[in-house]
């Protein structure tokens, strides 16, 4: 009787191990996420100026070229 109640305490700390390793990971990954999203703003910002200029120039008729 007394191994069956050491082995649930033994399967009891085991998972609570796991469950602090699997908390670290994915504390891990989150952080690591939040970096790539911040990255990705400024590409993205980046490409919404660029895309928002060529469409001003386009509007604009700056470029084009009139044949009289």
């Amino acid at each position: 009787m007394s191994r069956a109640f050491q082995n649930i305490y033994d399967t009891m700390d085991a998972i609570d191990t796991f469950k602090m390793k699997a908390l670290d990971s994915m504390k891990q990954t989150s952080e690591a996420l939040e970096k790539e999203v911040e990255k990705s703003k400024g590409y993205i910002a980046r490409a919404e100026g660029q895309a928002q200029a060529t469409k001003s120039v386009q509007d604009s008729g700056l470029l084009s070229l009139e044949v009289s």
